[in-house]
């Protein structure tokens, strides 16, 4: 074969080979683009994935942690409707972790990740400050803990962030205890950003505190003892009260008797809520559990009126014997009408909660516009939701109102 005819061939070969290839990548991949194929793989947040929101507190329940204990308990709710001001309305669950020392009542408490607020909140109206009495506490058992016993969503695109809150440094003397740098590098992998508020001013915890914050792209706090808390009463909070009180009783679920035992201990918890805490507290769950986040949550599941409403039940098709007591014995028709007047006088109270809570939320801003910028842009609220604002951008999560009190 001469010089000529050799390089034909092998001309001949490569192209045969560029093209196959060309055809397999075709086939493969329909008609697109390479870069279109490329651009596939790094695209958004697809719109039919629902943005979730992940919270921890990890709090100090010792003795001289009154003033944080009480703002938890006083700032859950405003918290929990900052963050439900996101658009499209996320998931929001919220866990909680109490840790005191070794030698304490207890070392550490949990109160899992969950989007039922009430829940929560009924656990944690439980906690009392108590114990401790020396400088170090358990914090490497408490950070370790917040990361790795609570369920953790697996999504990328779920924002997840554990708050540390506290007073005093860890124990670095105890043994068979994961220290924090362990734990720091474990909430790295798992995409849970680490936020830390100091209490106070000791030194020590001051820059572990800070240590534990810059692991992972998170913020460090420092506020007062009181937790630079800001409470405001307002008008409308009584009203707001008794108007949360009514929905509550408008609640009717369905279902076997498994499902009506767990139906008949939310509302018992709500309960629960709604005669142990202050009108203002009250006022800020029922503005929360309006929004379209925390209504789901709120009724939850085969709560017969929503259900109604969303087309997804037809009474006359639910078992006698799992239907609300009331309805028990009544004809199709008497239901049918039972229902449509509960939604009649639901959504009355829906109306009214709106007006009142416009109000509630205009005497708040003046209120704030009342008060030093630094006391407003430092209150326990605002850090916290400040800090999950710019944090969540990376989630596609959007944070753009300011914070709720």
């Amino acid at each position: 074969m001469n010089q000529r005819s050799f390089f034909s061939v092998i001309t001949f070969f490569s192209a045969s080979l560029c093209i196959g290839a060309l055809c397999f990548y075709a086939f493969k991949n329909g008609d697109q683009r390479p870069e279109q194929i490329k651009s596939d793989k790094v695209s958004d947040k697809p719109d039919s994935v629902q943005s979730r929101i992940q919270v921890v507190f990890a709090l100090d329940a010792t003795g001289s942690m009154s003033g944080l204990i009480g703002a938890a308990k006083e700032k859950i709710w405003s918290i929990a409707g900052s963050l439900a001001q996101a658009d499209p309305a996320p998931v929001i669950e919220i866990g909680l972790l109490f840790y005191r020392d070794r030698g304490d009542v207890f070392v550490t408490r949990q109160v899992a990740l969950s989007s039922d607020i009430d829940d929560v909140y009924e656990k944690l109206m439980q906690i009392n400050a108590d114990g401790g009495g020396d400088t170090p506490e358990s914090v490497n058992q408490a950070l370790h803990e917040s990361i790795t016993k609570f369920k953790w969503d697996s999504s990328t695109h779920t924002y997840k962030t554990v708050f540390l809150v506290g007073d005093c440094p860890p124990h670095m003397d105890y043994r068979n205890d994961v220290k924090y740098p362990v734990s720091c590098s474990m909430a790295k992998q798992k995409d849970i950003v680490l936020n830390t508020i100091l209490m106070g001013n000791d030194q020590l915890a001051m820059r572990v505190w800070k240590e534990i914050a810059l692991c992972n792209q998170g913020s460090y706090t420092q506020v007062g003892m009181n937790a630079n808390d800001i409470v405001v009463t307002t008008p409308y909070d009584s009203a707001i009260a008794d108007i949360s009180d009514k929905l509550d009783e408008t609640r009717l679920y369905y279902g076997n008797a498994a499902e009506k035992f767990l139906s008949a201990e939310k509302i018992a918890k709500s309960k629960s809520i709604s005669g142990a805490v202050k009108v203002n507290i009250k006022a800020q769950r029922a503005e929360f559990n309006s929004t379209k986040t925390g209504k789901e949550a709120y009724y939850g599941k085969k709560e017969l009126l929503e259900s109604y409403k969303e087309k997804s039940v037809n009474p006359d098709t639910i078992k006698s014997e799992e239907l609300p007591d009331v309805m028990k014995n009544m004809t199709s028709a008497q239901r049918i009408k039972f229902i449509e007047q509960k939604i009649t006088q639901r959504d009355s109270l829906h109306n009214e909660l709106r007006k009142f809570t416009k109000q509630r939320q205009e005497f708040i801003e003046k209120d704030l516009k009342g008060r030093k910028a630094t006391e407003v842009d430092s209150s326990f609220t605002n850090k916290i939701y400040k800090s999950i604002q710019k944090q969540a951008e990376k989630k596609k999560i959007y944070l753009k109102a300011e914070a709720k009190y």
